[in-house]
């Protein structure tokens, strides 16, 4: 393979790992953001008072911060559905498993077989091409399915924080604006 087609395959390749670490750090960051309002919501807990507002307004509020954790670990541990491999070597006949990813990597039973496989990998441009396009398309469907999550997580997070928010302000109205809403009992 002449050395410009590879440097395209690596920066493409390189691309995608980087959306998958971007995808775990903004999952992150708003894990990290909900366990702080809970946090504050747990601790300030005592005092909302008991009423078909509150009781409702906070159970929404635990509801959505569950669905919200529940889609930020999807985003960091998808759930991938992997095609069946039903040969164990390709058109070229070099097995199937990549020796330049992890996962391929791993399934080698001893590093004289990992060698034996890499060298003769490296021999043929084909056989480097296919392993590097398929490596690519597995990055790509991880993104995708990560993305998805944290865009489900980022939208049930922010109606979770909009919930917290509304029974601060309905609580700050209760308690300081004397007049501005009866309580409800």
């Amino acid at each position: 393979m002449s050395q410009d087609k590879l440097s395209v395959v690596m920066r493409i390749l390189d691309s995608e790992t980087q959306l998958i670490e971007r995808a775990d750090r903004k999952a992150i960051a708003l894990l990290s953001i909900v366990g702080v309002f809970m946090v504050f919501f747990i601790v300030y807990y005592r005092l909302v008072p008991v009423n078909p507002v509150t009781v409702t307004l906070t159970a929404s509020y635990f509801a959505f911060a569950i669905l919200s954790i529940a889609s930020l670990v999807m985003t960091v541990r998808p759930r991938i559905q992997r095609e069946e491999e039903t040969e164990s070597q390709d058109v070229e006949g070099m097995p199937l498993c990549e020796p330049a990813f992890f996962d391929g990597i791993r399934k080698f039973p001893s590093l004289e077989a990992y060698r034996k496989v890499l060298r003769e990998m490296m021999a043929n441009e084909s056989a480097v091409f296919n392993i590097y396009t398929r490596q690519i398309f597995n990055l790509a469907q991880i993104n995708a399915a990560k993305y998805k999550h944290l865009h489900r997580a980022t939208f049930i997070t922010i109606a979770a924080l909009a919930i917290e928010l509304s029974i601060i302000i309905y609580l700050f109205a209760s308690y300081m604006g004397v007049g501005i809403m009866p309580p409800i009992i």
